[in-house]
């Protein structure tokens, strides 16, 4: 849920949909209350067509399920809901609905209309300031009449986001704009969303109302059938039919507590594995597949032995799969990959989707056998140097091999994508990744056993490996000579000459606590004065999102795509001289503590408006549904018939 109803409003379920038990003036203070709280809010007019299609599609029900508002639109709803005790005289129709709020927010609450064509929308605003002179229409908007594209939701966003709108009314028929309201609320940080139906075409005059006495008997889609036979006829069979046969179905047997459906299996290949402990790969599969399995997919991840118990079968609703692996440095990923797809040619898929370019080999198998394959190519690992020279060049022609062997390559950073279409005259499509948002209440037991104080250190979190640059961090951190610590969270695994020579860098100010984790972590992040990322890696860093979504000052290194991540909520320091550059931000920062608290709250705004996981979700979906349609055709074009 989105936004909060009023805690006292009952909750009734109809065939496994929560409807609210409300009426007009209920509903009216419901919606105030969701406007006032700052973050956006939704409300669905509800009816039968509705509650059937939610009882038959598990989808759709998940829809429906995070409505803040399901208001009982018709009056079979009402006599079911008092049947079970609602006492509701009367529906909340959702066009009276509409007319009532309008009739209560005069300016300066602000109405957006979205729907409808251009002359309705224009006979809705003479309507609704008929209905309330004193309203404040902020925009309206007729939708182009195809399919949206990602360009096309991102103006609507826009447009809607500059009105400053309280209340967007959304009129686009059916069960459409249930779903489009769902699919983009994220994309809001306030304002309540309306699907109310044809309540614009009945404002407006454009079509009369059913007689009163149809409307109380439950009739009013008799009358609109009368209207549009042709056009409604077979929708009202079947959802009418639908919601009388679901009704005595569940009343003899009950509702299931999960609803079927056809459920979406994916697998996760080539990360280390779940729960997420090591690096920003087992980050995305973990956020990544529980909002998935959130959504209805069935959620397959390969762990590796001996890392992860191998008696683990599932985590966060993902089925967990532990297979052996050659624990060295060069031969971990691949072989635990290459074991990881023999298992997975036994599984019935839709889609597999590999972490890491080095596994596009891999891939190709994948999809030799009839896999659907997705690659996430990171960044330009080729030019890391804890590889050896043969590592650097198997991940070089790695990339080449990914951008022919894969059904689809995604890059996290626009840097990595204009890289890849100057290699390699390839465009990966770029899904970056979201950030988790915690801002709870702290405590400090990590901090009293490492005893440090909060905002009296400065904070590096990275694995201990070359290419993230600690020893520039401790040069730097050996030239200031203020009071803050200096904490270093990390692990070096395989890298323990480096970890030797770090050591050597670090006088007794230096704190280095090793791996942390959950709250342990979180708790060094929100505590330290400021954040530290001296490495110039071209990818999104899942640590930067981490500190941006923990409200962390941020300090890092002047390069692309880490701009492209922080924007202007951060600090850079230059590369070009990057120990002495990095030294004197060090000082200026330490010094100038609210230049910190202004950094802290630049990098919660951005990690809110910039790094949500529910749209980063939504376009993975979008992928997926095109993957599945390519693969509809290519099959199509092999059973052609040759001519």
């Amino acid at each position: 849920m989105t936004a909060e109803t009023e805690p006292s409003i009952p909750v009734f379920p109809v065939l496994g949909t929560n409807i609210h038990s409300v009426n007009y003036e209920t509903a009216l203070e419901a919606c105030l209350g969701m406007a006032k709280s700052g973050i956006p809010g939704a409300v669905s007019a509800c009816n039968t067509h509705l509650i059937a299609l939610a009882r038959a599609d598990a989808g759709f029900h998940g829809v429906m399920a995070d409505f803040d508002l399901v208001v009982p639109d018709g009056y079979p709803l009402i006599w079911r809901l008092n049947a079970q005790g609602a006492k509701l005289p009367d529906r909340v129709y959702g066009p009276y609905l509409m007319r009532h709020v309008l009739t209560h927010t005069p300016e300066p609450w602000k109405h957006f209309f979205f729907g409808g064509t251009p002359e309705c929308l224009e006979r809705m605003v003479a309507a609704a300031e008929e209905i309330q002179p004193d309203i404040k229409i902020a925009g309206t908007h007729s939708p182009p009449f195809r399919a949206w594209t990602e360009e096309d939701e991102e103006t609507f966003a826009e447009m809607i986001h500059k009105s400053s709108a309280d209340f967007i009314w959304v009129a686009l028929g059916g069960e459409r704009q249930e779903r489009w309201i769902m699919k983009n609320l994220q994309r809001h940080t306030r304002g309540v969303f309306f699907a109310v139906g044809d309540a614009f075409e009945l404002l407006a005059g454009a079509r009369p109302y059913a007689p009163p006495w149809m409307q109380n008997r439950g009739l009013t889609w008799l009358y609109r059938l009368s209207q549009e036979p042709r056009r409604l006829g077979a929708r009202y069979l079947k959802f009418n039919s639908l919601f009388l046969y679901y009704l005595l179905r569940d009343g003899l047997l009950g509702t299931p507590t999960r609803l079927s459906a056809h459920r979406p299996r994916i697998a996760f290949l080539g990360s280390r594995g779940i729960p997420a402990r090591y690096s920003g790969f087992e980050t995305v599969v973990e956020q990544l597949g529980q909002r998935l399995v959130g959504r209805g997919y069935d959620v397959s991840v390969y762990n590796r032995y001996p890392r992860f118990d191998p008696h683990t079968k599932l985590y966060k609703g993902m089925r967990i799969h532990t297979l052996p692996t050659i624990p060295t440095k060069n031969l971990d990923t691949i072989s635990h990959t290459a074991l990881s797809a023999l298992h997975a040619l036994g599984k019935n898929y839709d889609l597999i989707y590999l972490c890491g370019v080095g596994n596009a080999l891999i891939g190709g198998f994948l999809r030799l056998c009839g896999k659907t394959v997705i690659i996430n190519v990171d960044g330009a690992d080729f030019r890391r140097s804890k590889w050896s020279t043969f590592g650097r060049f198997w991940l070089h022609l790695s990339e080449r091999w990914a951008t022919r062997m894969a059904d689809r390559i995604i890059a996290d950073n626009q840097e990595i994508v204009a890289r890849y279409e100057q290699d390699y005259q390839t465009r990966p499509l770029y899904l970056s990744y979201g950030a988790n948002i915690r801002v709870g209440t702290l405590g400090h037991e990590e901090l009293e056993h490492w005893g440090l104080k909060p905002r009296e250190y400065i904070l590096f979190v990275s694995r201990l490996t070359p290419e993230n640059q600690a020893d520039t961090l401790l040069l730097a951190f050996a030239k200031y000579r203020g009071p803050l610590k200096l904490v270093i969270c990390g692990a070096a695994d395989y890298e323990q000459a480096h970890y030797r020579r770090l050591q050597s860098l670090a006088d007794d100010r230096v704190i280095f606590t090793g791996a942390r984790y959950d709250n342990a972590y979180v708790e060094l992040s929100r505590n330290a004065l400021f954040f530290v990322m001296p490495a110039d890696i071209e990818a999104t860093r899942l640590v930067l999102l981490d500190q941006l979504g923990m409200g962390s000052a941020i300090l890092y290194m002047d390069c692309p795509a880490t701009r492209e991540v922080v924007g202007d909520a951060a600090e850079p320091f230059d590369p070009a001289d990057p120990v002495e550059s990095l030294a004197k931000k060090l000082t200026d920062l330490a010094d100038n503590p609210e230049r910190c608290e202004e950094l802290r709250r630049l990098a919660l705004e951005r990690a809110q408006t910039h790094f949500n996981w529910d749209l980063v979700v939504d376009r993975y979906e979008s992928l997926f549904a095109e993957l599945k349609v390519r693969k509809i055709q290519e099959k199509a074009e092999e059973l052609k018939p040759e001519t």
